[in-house]
């Protein structure tokens, strides 16, 4: 009777044994099924405007995604909302320093490159480049310090880079882009500007944690 006690003990472990084990793998297999979803990160770029250096730094936080599946692959087309201060200097012209907000389209591919889009509207401070003077009524001139204008700005931004996460645990993308700024009003007209961005994101998961909006597309 005591055998028997003791057999149908070790079976009973057995049992709970395999059910562990059978839970665990199933635990891993839904890890690994998982869609990693965008999360807030802190951005920053050199930006070259023709051939005049600048810089740039914001934050981009997701706000919806879009799972679609093609021939057992998942793409995600993300949507951000971003938020960038920048900078460049274009000697005998001017320094512009702008801020920027924009909307930003990516289409994110399971072996980790992106493609992205973004259309942008913000504000921009320029300080001429050299000596600036006015005249008064009496036609006395004198020397202006920190001269400059103010501008509305629109942005249009496309570009490629790839997300390191898709393939370790680096919670760093890497992107090269090209933008167009169009600042108004110039002399009664606008004024366009090309630049080239190549930049690092942090994705940072504790700091204003994202939980965008998730859809499905089969």
């Amino acid at each position: 009777m005591k055998k028997l006690k003791i057999l149908f003990t070790v079976k009973k472990i057995k049992i709970i044994f395999f059910f562990i084990l059978t839970l665990i793998a199933q635990t891993e297999i839904s890890a690994q099924d998982k869609i990693q979803n965008p999360e807030t990160g802190v951005k920053a770029s050199f930006l070259g405007s023709i051939i005049y250096p600048g810089f740039k730094i914001g934050i981009e936080r997701p706000f919806k995604v879009i799972e679609i599946e093609k021939k057992n692959k998942t793409i995600l087309k993300e949507r951000f909302w971003t938020y960038n201060l920048g900078f460049y200097q274009h000697k005998t012209f001017h320094t512009n320093i702008f801020l920027l907000a924009e909307r930003q389209k990516r289409r994110q591919f399971p072996n980790g490159v992106f493609i992205e889009s973004a259309q942008g509207i913000g504000y921009s401070h320029t300080f001429l480049d050299g000596a600036t003077f006015v005249v008064n009524d009496n036609g006395e001139s004198s020397k202006k310090s920190m001269a400059g204008y103010n501008y509305a700005i629109l942005s249009l931004s496309g570009g490629i880079g790839y997300d390191f996460s898709k393939k370790s645990k680096s919670p760093i993308n890497t992107y090269l882009k090209t933008s167009v700024l169009v600042m108004a009003p110039y002399n009664s007209f606008v004024y366009t500007r090309p630049t080239l961005e190549l930049g690092l994101i942090y994705s940072l998961k504790s700091f204003w944690k994202a939980n965008p909006l998730v859809k499905k597309n089969k």
